[in-house]
């Protein structure tokens, strides 16, 4: 759903954005993540201009293939979907040019509330948007964005 969304808003919002892969899936671990991400690479190094990973493997797998490739501090953007302190630190180094940060409090407040609801009869939403973050290298001392991030 987080890449059905984003896809959905890039091309309501920015239609002269050209799209090269949407249909590529990294896995669940690092290591397959980076094989994706190589292949992609491979395939569209000349072309891509902007990477958005939907999760924490594939943004580590990303990341670290565009360093082997020479394409990281900003030469491809790269805005990826996880929280770690090694994220922060390559916001900080420019190799990553945003983070969207989930409120893990808010999630599980808004899950609880949702199910006494649910338990006391009450209609409930069948989506409870909970809301994301961007964090970047300019707002990373913002309390919000802050509040949210690894302690190192």
């Amino acid at each position: 759903q987080r890449e059905e969304g984003f896809l959905s808003e890039l091309a309501a919002r920015f239609p002269d954005i050209k799209v090269l892969s949407s249909n590529q899936h990294g896995g669940a671990t690092r290591d397959t993540a980076l094989a994706a991400s190589q292949n992609l690479l491979n395939r569209y190094r000349t072309q891509v201009d902007g990477i958005f990973t939907p999760n924490e493997s594939t943004t580590a797998g990303m990341l670290i293939a565009l360093n082997n490739n020479g394409l990281g501090g900003g030469k491809v953007r790269l805005i990826g979907f996880a929280n770690s302190q090694k994220f922060v630190e390559a916001l900080q180094h420019q190799d990553l040019q945003g983070l969207i940060l989930q409120d893990p409090v808010k999630m599980g407040y808004l899950g609880v509330k949702t199910i006494v609801e649910s338990l006391q009869g009450k209609k409930v939403s069948p989506a409870v948007d909970t809301g994301v973050v961007l964090a970047t290298a300019e707002n990373l001392k913002d309390p919000t964005v802050a509040a949210l991030l690894p302690s190192p």
